[in-house]
């Protein structure tokens, strides 16, 4: 296996967090072939100190530990996941990728909500402001946050055609002025989102080899009264008039900030094609 990590400026080994990056690296091997990263020297444009915010496409479940590989020796990672992934037993939780997350380190994840409909399949629920609390208070301490830029994929695909944006990572970073870090990845072999619970083993035949291309780091427009959307969300339907219209007013610029977000994805997409 040839997986690479060339670049001059990389940290000492003993700085690394090693618990989330060995573990990702041994899983990253018995699923992917080999994984070739340009762009790296991005990294180095992200100002001293400034707080980052790592955002990843999201076309497969390779994608996110595929960035982690590719960044985690330059960037102190936390990882925001899917809240069924915080979750051992019951309908509600995957024992496969709780159990990865124990190996690695549950304090290198933070909870995102999401749910599982009586058939199984998963979708976000509302959004949560407070779900972003604990990614403030980590990018506060030194910390990179990962987190996918879109709902992942139900189907293999190799673009973002007709993929719509999430938003919590551009309300993330809108709260702290932090700098983004555009992350694609692309596999050769089609591959969607595998099985829960050890459904993955079934990749372990015919493994895929990733491109990975990491984009310059670049920073939002300021929204105007940002501040004020957890408060509004947590009023629900219980906004006045005045209350409604601001909240339409800044769900509208999120969408607009992400759209921006999704673009700059396309383009390393296309650009690697």
């Amino acid at each position: 296996m040839s997986i690479e990590n060339n670049i001059g400026n990389v940290k000492p080994q003993k700085e690394i967090p090693r618990r989330l990056w060995l573990a990702n690296e041994i899983s990253l091997k018995l699923v992917v072939k080999d994984i070739n990263i340009t762009g790296k020297e991005n990294i180095k444009e992200i100002p001293m100190g400034a707080k980052v915010i790592v955002m990843t496409t999201h076309l497969t479940d390779f994608d996110v530990p595929i960035a982690i590989h590719s960044v985690a020796k330059e960037l102190d990672i936390v990882v925001m996941n899917e809240s069924v992934h915080h979750h051992l037993f019951g309908k509600q939780g995957e024992a496969s990728t709780n159990l990865g997350m124990r190996i690695a380190g549950t304090k290198n994840f933070l909870s995102i909500d999401y749910r599982k409909n009586e058939s199984g399949k998963k979708s976000p629920k509302a959004f949560n402001s407070e779900n972003f609390e604990p990614a403030v208070k980590a990018m506060e301490e030194g910390r990179a946050v990962m987190m996918a830029a879109h709902n992942p994929s139900q189907e293999p695909r190799q673009n973002l055609d007709d993929v719509k944006g999430g938003y919590g990572g551009v309300y993330l970073a809108e709260l702290t002025d932090a700098y983004i870090l555009p992350v694609t990845i692309v596999l050769d072999r089609a591959t969607g989102m595998y099985e829960p619970n050890f459904g993955a083993l079934k990749n372990l035949k015919g493994k895929p080899n990733a491109s990975v291309v990491i984009g310059k780091p670049f920073q939002l427009e300021k929204i105007v009264g940002i501040e004020r959307f957890s408060e509004l969300t947590k009023k629900e339907d219980k906004l006045t008039e005045e209350e409604h219209v601001e909240f339409s007013r800044l769900a509208k610029a999120l969408r607009e900030q992400s759209a921006v977000v999704m673009k700059k994805l396309s383009e390393q997409l296309a650009k690697k094609d």
